[in-house]
């Protein structure tokens, strides 16, 4: 026998979609439906990383005179070319950029293909560590190592270093 008589009867849920009140109208800060996000931002900072990247790619393809690992038979050869042939080459970062620490650092930067960058390095990565450590000598690799064990929060002035790696890609250019 079913003991309904216990139960307080209850009003079906109503089930509806949530409405949004348009951005700026203290609704929520979500896009509209439909509407494109935005996929690089805008504010000052941000500009000034996308600099920064741009100047340390034409830095370490300057230094490096390309793909770092094309030096190591093991990795196979370059690869990732454009329409006309030429081999893209990539600014890597060897510790992560979400360290402010070291994302303006061109010592800690080395220039990769497309291949070695997405595929090598994935499938390889404790190999690609001890070669990238052979490539960048015993002081940038000291460095390394105090960059990944320093887990403190950076406050880093981006202009400030946007000057300084446009000195720096100067004075390469001045010798090359």
């Amino acid at each position: 026998m079913k003991r309904s008589y216990l139960r307080r009867s209850q009003k079906p849920l109503k089930r509806s979609y949530l409405k949004r009140k348009p951005i700026g109208l203290g609704g929520s800060k979500l896009p509209r439906r439909g509407s494109k996000l935005r996929i690089k931002g805008i504010s000052d900072a941000s500009q000034d990383k996308r600099e920064i990247q741009a100047l340390l790619r034409q830095l370490v393809i300057l230094r490096d005179g390309g793909c770092w690992m094309r030096h190591y038979s093991e990795a196979g050869s370059c690869g990732g070319r454009r329409n006309d042939g030429t081999i893209i080459y990539q600014a890597e970062h060897l510790h992560t950029r979400a360290n402010s620490a070291s994302y303006a650092d061109s010592r800690l930067v080395v220039c990769i293909c497309v291949h070695h960058h997405i595929h090598w390095k994935p499938q390889h990565s404790a190999r690609y560590n001890e070669l990238a450590r052979d490539f960048i000598g015993e002081k940038r690799s000291k460095l390394w190592a105090a960059v990944q064990a320093d887990r403190s929060p950076h406050k880093i002035d981006w202009k400030i270093a946007i000057i300084g790696l446009n000195q720096e890609l100067k004075a390469l250019s001045a010798i090359e």
